[in-house]
């Protein structure tokens, strides 16, 4: 529903909405705030406690605090106390945002699986994508699901029926859930800021007068029974955009990074590697403000006069006698090395060059290393933080990055299925709860799937032709493998009509037995 698509009650001195009357409380379970995880909380912390000179002084990476400005402007890597070392948070993000993928749904019914496959693929795709960037980058999301009004000439039947979602910034939104079910959305709030156009344009002789408008800050109310708006510009209910709520449920979806239930919220894919990445931005600062030092070399001179030298090379800062030759007492104390590619020098005396030695080499082990713990931490592969080619990828490092996404696509395929059951439900369609099929992360794992998978089906038809096991229990082994096999009894119903592919003889075959043209033979 848009911005109009409110319901308002009347106003009264007590009918403010919570969000409003009393900003300082928190609904603890339910509102999605700035995030408070320390950084670097763990043993270093720990050390410092009992051991004072362990730590010569405090890191200033130490003992941060993450909110959703600092991981936003992470991604952007426009901090200036950490873009030197920020770049590669936007690889972590994205490398899990494109890896997880979209899902199918393998629920066996032919029309549900085609509704929520043209959904998912179709007309949610990008805001699914998004969703999985922001809940590993900001810990925290909210997806809304909203439909079109059936007025809107740009609007499809299908796109009508597909509805959409809108991805909500966490901090804009308090939700308040039920006692008795956690699951279910008692009450939710959303802050809006939008603009009222107070006078319409206005034509003055050629010139045009834009429309006037004035910002209002406007808070949503919507429950299972109604949508309405507060207008906490003008300290009122804004009645004449009040709507009933026809799905009878909230229609969001509060969407957790790898919720941790100490927490009571997700987790930030920076955390753990914050603390190096800070780390690798000092590194980078100081190695630039030593290469400033060593790559500009400064000349000394061993002269045994300074005078006569200077008077030698640059007497254009002398003043000059009658004669024309510089008088020793009037240097003016201005020199240029421009044009100056000879100098004229005693036979004791002497020109060189001091460069201070290169720390670049100590610089690059240590940034490696650092690279390397950030990859550690972050469960992603050296070589997609620093865009290897695909021949220098590690086998043994891609395990960890498979684990973290088969993990995450566990933790989103909950989120998925909320989010589909709305769908169902707004298109009086019975809201199940859809299984997904994933596809293989890697080209590798989906060859050794396959071929696992021919082993599995060449065993099981040996031991049903050999009458150990029955084509039921060979439907039921094989189902866990099969996410879009139906029930057994189905599948064994649908599979009569199977067309029977006729074996030929293993034997050897002479070329004479074979008719046709290559054999020699004619039919």
């Amino acid at each position: 529903m848009g911005i109009l698509d409110l319901v308002v009650r009347p106003k009264t001195e007590t009918d403010v909405p919570e969000i409003v009357a009393e900003p300082a409380k928190r609904h603890k379970s339910g509102i999605i705030g700035e995030i408070s995880t320390n950084w670097t909380k763990g043993l270093r912390s720990s050390f410092r406690s009992f051991r004072r000179t362990f730590w010569p002084t405090r890191s200033n990476y130490g003992g941060s605090q993450i909110s959703y400005e600092r991981t936003r402007s992470l991604y952007r890597n426009d901090d200036p106390k950490a873009n030197l070392g920020s770049g590669v948070c936007r690889r972590i993000i994205n490398s899990s945002m494109d890896f997880i993928g979209l899902p199918r749904a393998a629920t066996g019914d032919e029309i549900v699986d085609e509704f929520l496959d043209r959904c998912i693929h179709v007309y949610w795709a990008p805001e699914i994508l998004e969703m999985y960037r922001n809940a590993c980058r900001d810990a925290d999301t909210v997806v809304r699901i909203r439909r079109d009004a059936m007025n809107d000439p740009l609007v499809s039947p299908e796109e009508w029926e597909s509805c959409y979602l809108e991805i909500v910034d966490p901090e804009r939104v308090v939700i308040y859930y039920s006692l008795e079910n956690k699951r279910i959305i008692e009450k939710a709030y959303i802050r809006h800021e939008i603009e009222e156009i107070l006078e319409e344009a206005q034509i003055s002789g050629r010139s045009l007068t834009l429309p006037q408008v004035r910002e209002h800050k406007i808070i949503e109310e919507i429950t299972s029974d109604a949508y309405r708006y507060y207008d906490e510009t003008e300290g009122e209910w804004r009645e004449e955009l009040e709507q009933p709520n026809p799905w009878g449920f909230v229609p969001l979806r509060e969407v957790h990074n790898e919720f941790e239930s100490s927490l009571e919220g997700g987790q930030s894919d920076y955390e753990a590697s914050m603390p190096f990445i800070f780390a690798l931005h000092d590194v980078m600062s100081q190695t630039l403000m030593a290469h400033k030092a060593h790559s500009i070399p400064k000349a000394k001179f061993k002269v045994n006069d300074m005078l006569s030298f200077l008077a030698n090379n640059w007497p254009d800062a002398f003043e000059m006698d009658d004669q024309g030759r510089p008088i020793p007492g009037t240097f003016n104390g201005e020199i240029s090395w421009k044009g100056t590619e000879i100098l004229f020098m005693e036979s004791e005396e002497d020109v060189e060059f001091l460069e201070a030695t290169s720390v670049l080499g100590d610089s690059k082990i240590l940034m490696e290393f650092l690279i390397n713990c950030i990859a550690i931490t972050s469960e992603v592969p050296h070589s997609i933080l620093m865009n290897q080619s695909v021949q220098a990828i590690n086998e043994d490092e891609m395990t960890p990055f498979v684990k973290k996404i088969n993990r995450k696509r566990f933790f989103f395929t909950q989120d998925i299925q909320a989010i589909c059951k709305m769908a169902l439900a707004i298109n009086h369609m019975v809201p199940v709860r859809v299984p997904l099929a994933w596809e293989e992360v890697t080209t590798k794992d989906a060859l050794d799937k396959a071929a696992a998978l021919q082993q599995d089906v060449m065993s099981l038809e040996v031991l049903a032709t050999r009458e150990v096991i029955s084509d039921q229990t060979v439907r039921s082994t094989l189902r866990s493998k099969v996410p879009v096999m139906k029930s057994s009894s189905k599948e064994a119903k649908d599979a009569e009509g199977n067309k029977q592919i006729e074996m030929q003889s293993t034997g050897t075959t002479s070329p004479q037995s074979v008719k046709g043209t290559d054999s020699g033979a004619n039919s």
